[in-house]
């Protein structure tokens, strides 16, 4: 696919995808979700490719949310393909098995905080701020918003979705939404910190992990933890698994190839 709303590249084990509708704040149409997802499975099935970065190359704001003036006269039918657009394109971001980071500045907003919240790390600058306006146009938050209670809690979620009023990264903290906040200028630099000490881990161990988290947020207790004894079992047949164990014993650094 050719890309006209996102900007892809690759450095080494890191892929980024850049929104790039900056004269709309990146507000997400049909086509800018088909390219994320595309992107997404480009990293995925890459395997030079070890960790994904999600950012901006708009000045104000990682994303402003859905294009109002793209959604606005839908009928009940088109209204429900977007929303399962939005699912679909999140939830490749959510369920590869590749982290992606999120690396955020200015405003992050209805689904773009959802694409953030789909992805596994969230760098915020100084200036971010975080909100879900869609009660302010008469429409609830849908899809990704639904992983607000086990992020935040059920009683910020209710605030969020309610009030339609942003959090600055002050209180994003304070619920635990943010891995890290940095002033604007350093932005880069720590989101690059992080992506390249994830990438540094065995990267078949970084996709049964994230397997194994995903269950442990959409399955019951005891369904969770089978799966995960049974995923570590799968995994301890790896060269990442020999050559991790190896290289603590040999008091060494560990040189993981993803097989």
């Amino acid at each position: 696919m050719a890309y006209e709303t996102i900007k892809y590249r690759k450095e080494q084990k890191l892929a980024f995808i850049t929104l790039d509708r900056p004269k709309v704040l990146n507000a997400l149409n049909g086509r800018m979700l088909e390219e994320i997802k595309d992107a997404v499975e480009n990293l995925a099935a890459d395997p030079e490719v070890v960790v994904g970065v999600v950012d901006s190359a708009c000045d104000r704001g990682f994303s402003s949310g859905i294009d109002v003036a793209y959604v606005k006269d839908m009928d009940s039918w088109g209204a429900r393909r977007m929303g399962q657009l939005l699912h679909e394109t999140f939830g490749t971001c959510r369920f590869i098995g590749k982290p992606l980071v999120a690396s955020i500045h200015g405003l992050c907003l209805g689904a773009g905080l959802e694409l953030a919240l789909s992805c596994d790390i969230l760098i915020a600058a100084e200036d971010a701020r975080f909100g879900l306006p869609n009660i302010n146009v008469g429409i609830p938050a849908i899809v990704e918003a639904a992983i607000l209670p086990a992020a935040v809690g059920i009683f910020a979620t209710k605030e969020l979705c309610f009030t339609g009023e942003f959090w600055d990264v002050a209180r994003a903290d304070k619920f635990n939404l943010l891995n890290a906040i940095v002033p604007r200028a350093e932005l880069e630099q720590e989101t690059l910190r992080w992506a390249e000490k994830i990438a540094s881990k065995s990267p078949r161990g970084l996709e049964t992990q994230k397997d194994i988290i995903n269950k442990w947020m959409t399955t019951d207790l005891e369904t969770a933890i089978d799966f995960s004894i049974n995923t570590v079992g799968l995994n301890w047949a790896t060269r990442d698994q020999k050559e991790g164990m190896g290289a603590f014993v040999e008091k060494r650094d560990a040189h993981f190839t993803g097989e």
